[in-house]
Order: C-alpha cells, then sequence, then structure tokens
C-alpha cells in the first residue's frame, strides 16, 4: 500500500487513501516527475477520485473544486488542493513492482 493524504486548502476536508493503483498505471516519466516534485502532486486524486472505493477523496476534490473555486479564480497560483505520497511506501512498492522505476529514481537522486 502506498499512503498519501489530501487536504483543502481551507482545511475543512483532510482524506487519506491509497494510492497504489495510480502507481500500477503511471507511466515511469510521470512517476520520476512526481518525485521530483516532493512525491506531491494533485495529479493522483484527480485520477483516483472517480474510482469506486474512493468516495470520500471524491467528495474532497469536488469540494475544492466547487467551494473554493472562488479564491482560486482571484489567484490562479493558490491551490485549493494539497496532496502527497509517502515517499517510503513509493519508493519500496516500485522497488518491489516496478524496479526499472526504482532504478531510474536512483539515477536521478544519487544517494550521497
Amino acid at each position: 500500500m502506498i499512503r498519501a493524504s489530501c487536504h483543502t486548502a481551507d482545511n475543512a476536508l483532510a482524506r487519506e487513501f491509497d494510492a497504489t493503483p495510480w502507481f500500477r498505471e503511471a507511466d515511469p516519466q510521470t512517476l520520476v516527475h512526481l518525485a521530483a516534485q516532493g512525491w506531491s502532486s494533485t495529479w493522483v486524486a484527480d485520477a483516483l477520485e472517480m474510482r469506486p472505493g474512493y468516495e470520500d477523496l471524491h467528495q474532497l476534490v469536488s469540494y475544492a473544486a466547487t467551494r473554493l473555486r472562488e479564491e482560486s479564480l482571484e489567484d490562479p497560483t493558490w491551490a485549493a488542493l494539497e496532496c502527497s505520497v509517502s515517499q517510503s511506501d513509493a519508493i519500496q512498492w516500485l522497488a518491489a513492482n516496478r524496479p526499472e522505476i526504482a532504478s531510474m529514481l536512483k539515477r536521478e537522486r544519487p544517494t550521497p
């Protein structure tokens, strides 16, 4: 399981969820890009929110898109929603299930 969490900018809603299905389907460059962004992106929530079992996540994304819409229109750089993935869960899962991507990440960020 790859733990992930999202919360709305106003902290009215927060959800934890399993991001594993997204990691199974994401292309290698998208995963490398996610890692480069500090394992933080709304892409994961956007991709999973309509799936069965992710109804709470859908509620959070919908709330951010509708209730916080005015604030985000006033300032396009303002993020109505923030999501992050557990780096340790992600790296461990990738090493076990998509080792070619784990190798890519090691080449991108060599350990000191």
